[in-house]
């Protein structure tokens, strides 16, 4: 039995948080909601999604691990109002039927013995800030034109992110107290990571949301954030950029 109802938006933000790692996801659901990992082709990137079975207006699901490609999923329902109800069920065939307003689609399922089990490695990253994504993203447009990566430093007092390449050089300073609040801190830290990777885990992200950015030094660099009224909780973990010697 799989037979679920939420608001379009909920389903989105899932949907969104997923697909700048991997278009097919394995999903596993069971009483208390699903709980998704996976990573990207590269192993550069991990996400690691829970969303609680109270996201959901109704919720009738028996444990099981469905296969899905989540961005036929995005695209079926971007049409449809945030406050819209979308359903999702399976129907005899082990078809996904998704219904909204008067829309039905049906999509097959993608066979999830074929997906690996990523495991969230255990990293003990010595800085924790909180902050708004709306602060990382002034410096992302204008990275883009320099180069293809990022350094993250951070010091006791002070945020900084770089991009450079050649004479061009783009600097965004963030203060403590100001444009984020320090949670932890150990020592300083100085990591760089690619660009690309970043900018596509921050669209994930969205635009204005409360995270914690969590950083090492040359360590992975991890996200932290809740989505759907925080009923959903996802993690973004980013390799760091190897120097070449």
């Amino acid at each position: 039995m799989f037979n679920v109802e939420a608001k379009a938006e909920t389903f989105r933000s899932v949907f969104s948080v997923l697909t700048p790692i991997a278009g097919e996801i394995k999903l596993a659901a069971d009483d208390n909601g699903w709980k998704i990992r996976a990573v990207d082709p590269a192993h550069v990137a991990m996400v690691d999604l829970e969303l609680e079975s109270s996201a959901f207006e109704k919720y009738d699901v028996e444990p099981m691990e469905l296969g899905l490609n989540v961005e036929r999923l995005l695209e079926s329902i971007k049409s449809a109002r945030g406050d819209e109800l979308v359903t999702m069920k399976l129907d005899d065939d082990n078809r996904l039927v998704i219904s909204m307003s008067n829309l039905t689609l049906k999509i097959p399922l993608v066979d999830p013995s074929g997906f690996s089990e990523p495991k969230v490695p255990s990293l003990n990253l010595p800085i924790n800030l909180k902050l708004n994504s709306a602060e990382l993203q002034k410096g992302l447009k204008i990275s883009a034109s320099i180069s293809d990566y990022l350094t993250f430093e951070c010091s006791e007092d002070k945020l900084i992110m770089t991009s450079s390449e050649d004479l061009s050089m783009m600097t965004l300073e963030l203060k403590k107290g100001q444009e984020y609040e320090l949670v932890e801190f150990e020592k300083p830290s100085k990591s760089s990571f690619s660009l690309d990777y970043f900018s596509h885990l921050m669209k994930g992200v969205g635009a204005n949301r409360d995270i914690q950015l969590h950083l090492g030094n040359s360590y992975p660099l991890k996200l932290v954030f809740d989505f759907a009224e925080e009923k959903g909780h996802a993690i973004y973990l980013l390799a760091p950029r190897i120097e070449s010697s």
